[in-house]
């Protein structure tokens, strides 16, 4: 198997993987007990606060806070920190610099007290950021998460375009997995570099080709069809009691933001 192979199927399972990964927002946890519309509301709130912040101590009981939905949710701290793991890295290598660019006490050396404070701070404040949302894809079902977004009178355009592109973006990837699958089975000896890539390309043009036909395909199937206008669907107005543990504790944050302004 060639190098382009074997990445075009490592990348096809993960982001198949990703987009199947159904299991956790079923489990009996606190946030996926919560209302989708609610939920979204909630932690967009949070991440507001969170990104108001300029202090690293509040980013750090914001942190906490995370943790403990994380926990409550059944979801393991270390499953959601190999998935942002790579965005507060990156964060860190950006903002670096920071530590001896700011003017202050020194520390070590070139390094200032006031450059640690706004790396830490702005490292917590993407951590925080970052983790909320994926608490809500990992606590959501898709479904529930689009439901969510026409409770809150989301164009339901929008909706059906976000809808498609993530049921076929499976489709897509299955594709790219199978036309790998075809090439290493015509594949008996091994080729130099230059043929490779040439087949490479040859294969990648024809995968976007037939995608495209796709595409075309189901455009037809849903005019035939009558488009893809969603049907209505019952509202249960109803509050459970994780909707207003959930509430209370966003509320709480945020009026203690707006306290932290007041003063």
């Amino acid at each position: 198997m060639t190098v382009v192979d074997r990445t075009l199927e490592a990348v096809s399972e993960r982001v198949q993987r990703l987009l199947e990964a159904e299991q956790m927002p079923q489990r009996d946890g606190f946030l996926q007990a919560v209302d989708p519309a609610i939920k979204i509301v909630g932690l967009f709130a949070l991440i507001v606060v969170a990104v108001s912040i300029g202090v690293w101590p509040a980013q750090a009981v914001l942190l906490a806070l995370v943790a403990g939905l994380t926990l409550g949710s059944r979801v393991s701290l270390a499953t959601l920190a190999r998935r942002i793991a790579i965005v507060p890295a990156a964060s860190l290598a950006i903002v670096a610099p920071q530590l001896v660019l700011l003017s202050g006490n020194s520390v070590l050396g070139p390094i200032t007290a006031e450059g640690v404070s706004y790396v830490v701070t702005f490292v917590l404040r993407v951590t925080v950021s970052v983790s909320l949302l994926s608490l809500l894809i990992l606590t959501t079902r898709v479904a529930d998460l689009l439901s969510g977004f026409r409770r809150l009178g989301v164009p339901e355009l929008a909706i059906s375009l976000v809808a498609i592109t993530y049921r076929h973006l499976q489709v897509f990837f299955d594709e790219l997995s199978r036309v790998v699958r075809a090439r290493r089975s015509r594949t008996i000896v091994d080729r130099g570099a230059g043929q490779t890539w040439r087949e490479s390309g040859s294969m990648l043009g024809s995968f976007l080709l037939r995608a495209f036909e796709r595409g075309e395909r189901v455009q037809r199937n849903a005019r035939a069809r009558g488009g893809t206008t969603m049907a209505a669907y019952p509202s249960d107005s109803d509050l459970s009691r994780a909707d207003g543990v959930f509430v209370t504790m966003v509320a709480t944050v945020v009026a203690a933001r707006i306290g932290m302004w007041i003063l």
